[in-house]
Order: C-alpha cells, then sequence, then structure tokens
C-alpha cells in the first residue's frame, strides 16, 4: 500500500541538493487535489407538470442549454411577461430563457463570458413589461417552482430554485438552497419541479394552448453534476 509523503519531505530533499524529478508524479498521485474539475451527465431526467388537458395544444417549446451550447451551460434566468391586460385570467403569456456557461475544470466552477438567451413561447397577446429571475452567482439552478389555476389547468407564476456549493466544494449544499422572487406574486396552488440530488437544471420545455396563450404543461431537464 502507498504511503502519502507530506509536501515538506520534497522541500527537504530539494534543500539538501537530492535528485526528485522521479519522486514529484508519485507525490501528485498520492495527493491530487479535492476535485481537479467537474463532469457533467449527458443523459438529463426530467420532471414533469401537466394539466391534463389537450386541446389546442402547440409543440414542445424549449430552452436546452447543454445541446445547444455546450456542457459547461446551465438554465441561470428567466424572463416572462403577463397576460394581455383585457384577459380575466393571470398567467404567464411569454418566456424567454438565459443559458450561462460554468468552468467545468475549476472546482469553485466560476461562471465565464458564454451567455445564450432564447425566446421559449408567446401567447397571441401579452403585456409589454418583463419581469426577470435570474440565479445568483455563486449558484446553481436546481429547479423551478409554479404556481398554477385551483383547477391546476394552466400556470399562472414561476420561480428559479438554486444552490450553493458546500464549503470545500465538493458537492452541491442543497440544504442551504434558496428561491428568486415569484415573477408577478400572483397567488394560487404550489407545484415543485426539482433536479435530483446533485443534479443541475439545463433546460426546459413546455406545451401551451395556442388559443388562450396558457402553459398546459412544463417539463424542466437536469444532469449530474459531479466532481
Amino acid at each position: 500500500m502507498r504511503i502519502a509523503r507530506p509536501a515538506f519531505a520534497l522541500f527537504a530533499l530539494s534543500a539538501a541538493g537530492c535528485a526528485v524529478d522521479a519522486a514529484a508524479p508519485d507525490l501528485a498521485v498520492d495527493a491530487p487535489p479535492l476535485a481537479e474539475s467537474w463532469i457533467v451527465s449527458a443523459t438529463p431526467s426530467i420532471d414533469l407538470w401537466s394539466s391534463g388537458l389537450n386541446t389546442n395544444l402547440s409543440a414542445w417549446k424549449h430552452i436546452h442549454c447543454y445541446e445547444d451550447h455546450g456542457d459547461g451551460y446551465m438554465l441561470t434566468g428567466i424572463n416572462v411577461h403577463q397576460e394581455a391586460i383585457a384577459d380575466p385570467d393571470e398567467f404567464v403569456a411569454r418566456m424567454t430563457g438565459e443559458c450561462r456557461e460554468f468552468d467545468l475544470t475549476d472546482p469553485a466552477l466560476p461562471r465565464t463570458g458564454g451567455f445564450a438567451t432564447s425566446n421559449i413561447f408567446e401567447a397571441p397577446l401579452f403585456r409589454t413589461g418583463v419581469f426577470q429571475l435570474d440565479v445568483v452567482d455563486d449558484n446553481y439552478p436546481i429547479g423551478l417552482d409554479l404556481k398554477v389555476d385551483g383547477n391546476d389547468d394552466y400556470v399562472k407564476d414561476v420561480r428559479i430554485v438554486y444552490a450553493p456549493l458546500n464549503w470545500n466544494a465538493t458537492a452541491l449544499a442543497l440544504g442551504s438552497y434558496s428561491v428568486t422572487s415569484w415573477a408577478f406574486g400572483y397567488a394560487g396552488d404550489n407545484v415543485s419541479l426539482s433536479c435530483p440530488a446533485q443534479s443541475v437544471m439545463t433546460g426546459l420545455a413546455l406545451r401551451f394552448d395556442e388559443v388562450e396563450g396558457k402553459i398546459r404543461k412544463l417539463k424542466i431537464h437536469c444532469r449530474d453534476l459531479q466532481p
């Protein structure tokens, strides 16, 4: 069994003028960094909410950060618009998404300059004012909370769930999760779409009623994040 040699032994040998070139590779193997890089799974998992209504449904509209931009991209922002002022119901009537890149070769997973936005869907009518939901820096998206109407028929509001890394940057600290504010503050029933433990949200897809403009089905895409 190999025994790890302390770093001061290498310093002592060097100070004495002894050759240490042959020992250096062994030291690197014996005492690796806690995590040199991260891996994002190529296979997604999905959590789905469905109203069960299928009339006038669109095809799936989506944002896929991982597939479209690279394995370091996660869904860190959602921008939404309200229903038209004249509409008696309250609901999400337009949605765009923001993908941001993280440096998977760095255990701290810092954000890079990589950034991409995509239009996900828009109802026939919606208000021009936009409400922005963004994951705080040094945190990672792990799910989506929805407000749905009392009949579980459509999405009224949305917010993002996110978590930081633990103290030694080896895993997500899921017990320290946070949420953005609700976009509109509409009342409704809560629905939580959650990534499995140690997974991050890399996209979402939805189907909406092309006549009424309401989201009837919504699912998030998650991928394992492991050092």
